[in-house]
């Protein structure tokens, strides 16, 4: 799929190459990007590859290079595929997000652990590793292994080092054995680590991102808490809110209560009250049995905002609508778009293969690539974390007409 040029010379395409040889894929895709008209050689190309290829990952740099000349590359492996209105969460394949944009600069670095500033580090450290200073106003794309670094640290340094910053990206899926990762940067391919992709100059990335929810009851205290636990909402026991919350809910909602519960922390903000975006989405794990405290999948803070959420398809289907509307009303389409989707979204929760990015789709025909992945990096209210369940998309624009 090709994206008219735009008056800045910018132009992408995003293709899809599909079989149980990662050399028969790769060359798939690279037939459909030749195909398409008005992009010529790319400035920048991000490669997603099936993680059922193994090692074989390694030789995809030298098999794409050929064809797309000095191109920067970056990409990783993922678990299941998406471009354009497909999404492929079992079959072997390639996809391809190919973009020419002459006013624009792209740097991919390749990171580790042990060698990524610390988050007391000063920022002229991210600066000097990217080259590049906040007067940039680079956005980002973090491809991570999850078993190998902290990516919601990493995101948090780029936060900081650059604010207001897009930051966005997918923990590379499909095994979560050591050494299974395959990080891309131009023609190396790493076995641990993450991706570091800017965008700067004449191009930014706008993030739309819908959590999988919608927030059930009223919002609530934290009067008591330590760490991971819940004590008191409001003084009273978690069970006590649980119960009355269980009572005020639908038939519907109750049959699903037990199985996608979830919490939301309101984020830090000015605002006189609290809706459905402002909150940060974690896991309910349970009670804990001997205190009878609520166990979360987040650490909480005392006098922290919280409100119960319920995740289903319906849930997940309108927020993410809702987002992508307020995202593109009033404004021409982007030229291109990435998207992340948790890999518990696809047919497992909508019974149907396209559903996000088909919601894209049908309100912008642009060139679309992504993954489904073992979480997804997107900022709420201004921070970045790492989450499950949710899908996150990162419209591609010139900058002259990105968001702020």
């Amino acid at each position: 799929m090709r994206a008219p040029e735009s008056r800045t010379g910018m132009a992408w395409a995003s293709a899809m190459g599909l079989s149980s040889r990662l050399e028969d894929a790769a060359t798939t895709a690279l037939a459909q990007l030749d195909a398409a008209s008005g992009l010529g050689r790319p400035d920048l190309v991000i490669a997603f590859a099936s993680a059922a290829y193994g090692a074989a990952i390694d030789r995809l740099p030298r098999l794409l290079r050929s064809s797309l000349g000095d191109a920067l590359l970056a990409g990783c492996n993922a678990g299941g595929l998406i471009s354009g209105g497909g999404e492929e969460e079992d079959e072997p394949g390639v996809v391809l997000l190919a973009g020419r944009a002459p006013d624009a600069a792209f740097v991919a670095v390749h990171l580790e652990q042990a060698t990524l500033p610390p988050l007391t580090a000063s920022r002229e450290q991210w600066w000097r590793l990217l080259d590049l200073g906040p007067e940039s106003g680079a956005s980002f794309v973090l491809l991570a292994d999850p078993g190998t670094i902290d990516a919601e640290a990493c995101a948090r340094g780029v936060d900081r080092a650059y604010p207001g910053a897009t930051v966005i990206g997918g923990l590379a899926s499909g095994s979560m054995e050591a050494g299974t990762a395959r990080l891309l940067t131009d023609d190396d391919a790493h076995r641990s680590g993450a991706v570091l992709l800017a965008f700067a100059g004449n191009v930014a990335i706008d993030a739309v991102v819908a959590q999988g929810c919608r927030p059930v009851g009223d919002p609530l205290f934290v009067t008591a808490g330590d760490g991971n636990l819940v004590h008191e909402l409001d003084g009273r026991r978690p069970r006590e809110v649980l119960t009355a919350l269980f009572a005020s809910l639908g038939e519907a909602e109750r049959a699903r209560f037990g199985d996608s519960l979830s919490i939301g922390i309101a984020l830090p903000g000015s605002r006189q009250s609290v809706g459905a975006g402002d909150f940060l989405v974690r896991n309910v794990l349970g009670l804990d049995p001997d205190s009878g405290a609520l166990w979360i999948g987040a650490r909480i803070a005392r006098n922290a905002v919280v409100q119960f959420h319920l995740r289903d398809a319906q849930a997940a289907s309108q927020e993410l609508e809702s987002r992508l509307d307020a995202a593109l009303k009033g404004r021409s389409p982007p030229a291109a778009a990435l998207l992340f989707a948790c890999a518990g979204r696809g047919r497992s929760l909508f019974g149907v293969s396209g559903h996000d990015s088909g919601s894209l789709l049908r309100r912008a025909d642009v060139p679309l690539a992504g993954m489904f992945s073992a979480g997804e990096i997107a900022p709420i209210q201004g921070a970045t974390f790492v989450h499950g369940y949710t899908s996150v998309f990162g419209l591609i624009r010139p900058r002259s007409t990105a968001g702020t």
